[in-house]
């Protein structure tokens, strides 16, 4: 029977929502670049450490209960929130829920920003603690799914999220205490490493802007001496003086982007020290779960070690082949030749592990932007082959022994064929570069084919966007009244207005067939120029009404690009400076009205990419590599030497 809570213990769970609640939220937080330093003492994290494990054990006691009941609970939370427990995948902090679904309800009034309703099922394997209606949920949970659940009859989205518990390291008591040591000596220097963060982030935004307006006067310094009259109007004196202010400026851009590539790096290296040390905290909370569970007699299959790559159970190590030379030549050489080959094998499986590890990271941020990815290698068939391919070079290799002399010739044969078709599986086989690897090669097209998808979405919004305000345009110029065509005709308006017509047709017709054209995967697409297209559409129409929705879309494409991905926003700044051609100004002649609306038509056309043409032809990527591992299976299974 589930005990009551005592005075003490209610004492424990007001403390934890109430005064340590952001202090407990932020040691447990993975998000290292936002914190309150202030919190990171030794006496503070040491207590903190302690008064979270109290707490977890209160829950564990009364875990087999819960274990038997699964109720529904309940929590009123932001999309932004969401947002962050779909890019994360996992919920680390205590959750804070409720069995009252009309309580959460009420609760969404607080929420300023898009409010959701989550709505928590099926966590029979998870500890929790409960107080009337109110429910805390232990901590280190893995998000095995979240979904929307669609209800017209409310007037707020409403979320079903699945949890489980986080697999976890098994450490003896001993190993326990050396890593909590190691956390608490190293506390104060991960002090230090997220206050050189937050200065270093502060001066690089400094450094960022700086860079920005010194690219904008060299551009408009340039423009100014490539102009037809430059050499006849300037003097040499004046000459000589822009050329020392392009050399000046030069050096400026070159040492304040040494400065900020140099800050960069000792950002990595501040970063990785916090992420270890945020790791070793967690491990060693969640070994002390551990223990705390077995003295609660919890069932130990609860328990099991960390995969090395998520949804992908942990291969075990294999056993690594060595022999004592026998003094016999060719045994030895033969044994040689089959060490190396198992070498390579292994290294094939390390890469195509890593080719899954990033094909499901892809995979994670494509369903973020609701963009479709599709893996372009099969790498999990992939796997499979070259798992049945190690077990048949170790095979040769354990088969050695047993052989006579002309089987051992018939080994080493095999041996050099199969060493010739493993370093052939390294080549490249597109046309990306001939110098770099084949792994590499298929992670660089893995990666671009997530960033065509990004591409395509980011299009298809704003092609719906423009193509809803060129028919509203379209419906004011036609809807005008007759009064207002036969004045249009006295002053020249109607003319205009059939410029605008003409111009819109333009318009519509690049934008459908832009809107038609599907992006190939054949095309170097950069996430700088992604986002500097977002910015430029985003700032042309935040206030048009007509199309909030696209804007809203674009804004959450933009903040998780720059959560994945390495921005430089100066980079960004002068690829919108260069598609809005700020400093491009018109020929000095005077230019009509019918002339400029024909001018704002190709800008725009070229702005978004509306004049770009892709070849309609392109060329399929071949996926061989399974193919081609097989094939080695084959060879080995036929020549009958196993």
């Amino acid at each position: 029977m589930k005990t009551e809570l005592t005075k003490q213990e209610r004492e424990q769970i007001k403390q934890l929502k109430n005064e340590k609640s952001q202090a407990i939220r932020q040691l447990l937080n993975n998000d290292a670049e936002k914190e309150d330093v202030a919190e990171y003492t030794k006496e503070n994290v040491a207590e903190n450490l302690q008064f979270i494990q109290k707490i977890y054990e209160r829950m564990s006691r009364d875990f087999d209960d819960n274990f038997n009941e699964t109720p529904i609970f309940y929590k009123a939370t932001s999309m932004a929130e969401i947002d962050q427990i779909k890019k994360d995948v996992q919920i680390n902090h205590f959750l804070e829920v409720t069995t009252d679904l009309e309580k959460a309800k009420a609760g969404l009034a607080n929420i300023l920003n898009r409010p959701v309703l989550l709505q928590i099922e099926d966590i029979a394997d998870i500890p929790w603690l409960q107080d009337g209606t109110e429910v805390i949920l232990a901590p280190f949970l893995d998000v095995d799914a979240i979904e929307e659940i669609q209800e017209s009859t409310e007037n707020f989205k409403t979320y079903k999220i699945n949890l489980s518990r986080q697999l976890r390291k098994i450490l003896d008591e001993n190993s326990r205490k050396k890593l909590y040591q190691k956390v608490i000596e190293d506390t104060q220097t991960a002090c230090e490493k997220i206050a050189h963060l937050i200065e270093v982030d502060e001066e690089n935004s400094a450094h960022y802007e700086n860079i920005r307006k010194l690219e904008q006067l060299l551009a408009k310094h340039h423009f100014a001496m490539e102009q037809e009259t430059y050499e006849a109007d300037s003097t040499e004196e004046e000459k000589q003086s822009d050329l020392d202010d392009i050399a000046r400026i030069n050096a400026e851009l070159t040492s304040l982007k040494q400065e900020v590539n140099k800050s960069f790096n000792e950002r990595l290296k501040s970063m990785q020290f916090v992420v270890d040390w945020k790791n070793d905290l967690f491990t060693y909370l969640k070994s002390e779960f551990t223990a705390i569970d077995e003295r609660s007699c919890q069932a130990p299959d609860k328990v099991v070690e960390v995969p090395e790559i998520k949804d992908e159970p942990k291969a075990k190590a294999p056993e690594k082949k060595e022999f004592v030379p026998t003094g016999d030549s060719e045994i030895d050489s033969v044994k040689t030749d089959c060490l190396e080959n198992i070498a390579v094998v292994q290294t094939l499986l390390g890469n195509i592990r890593e080719l899954i590890a990033r094909q499901q990271n892809h995979a994670r941020i494509a369903k973020e932007l609701d963009s479709n990815y599709k893996a372009l290698n099969n790498a999990f068939e992939m796997k499979n082959y070259a798992e049945e391919l190690d077990a048949l070079v170790n095979g040769i290799f354990d088969k050695v022994d047993e052989q006579n002399k002309e089987a051992l010739a018939q080994i080493s044969k095999v041996n050099l064929q199969v060493s010739i078709l493993l370093n052939y599986l390294n080549n490249a086989k597109s046309a990306v570069s001939k110098k770099i690897k084949r792994f590499d090669e298929i992670n660089i097209l893995e990666e671009n084919e997530l960033k065509k998808e990004i591409a395509e979405t980011i299009k298809n919004i704003r092609c719906e966007a423009e193509l809803k305000k060129l028919n509203d345009d379209l419906d004011i110029i036609e809807d005008k009244s007759n009064l207002k065509k036969f004045l249009g005709k006295l002053t020249g308006r109607s003319q205009l207005d059939q410029t605008m017509l003409s111009q819109i047709k333009v318009r519509q017709d690049a934008i459908r067939k832009t809107f038609k054209t599907k992006m190939p995967l054949a095309y170097n697409y950069s996430i700088h120029e992604l986002i500097a297209e977002i910015e430029m559409f985003i700032k042309e129409n935040k206030d048009d009404e007509l199309v909030t929705e696209e804007v809203s879309r674009l804004r959450r494409i933009k903040e998780i690009l720059k959560k994945n991905f390495m921005i430089i926003d100066s980079k960004v700044v002068s690829i919108v400076d260069q598609k809005t051609g700020k400093n491009l100004p018109l020929a000095s002649r005077k230019i009509s009205k019918k002339e400029l609306i024909e001018i704002d038509t190709y800008r725009f056309l070229n702005r978004y990419g509306y004049d770009k043409s892709f070849d309609k032809d392109e060329p399929e990527y071949p996926d061989t590599m399974t193919s081609e591992i097989k094939r080695i299976i084959d060879y080995i299974k036929s020549s009958d030497i196993l």
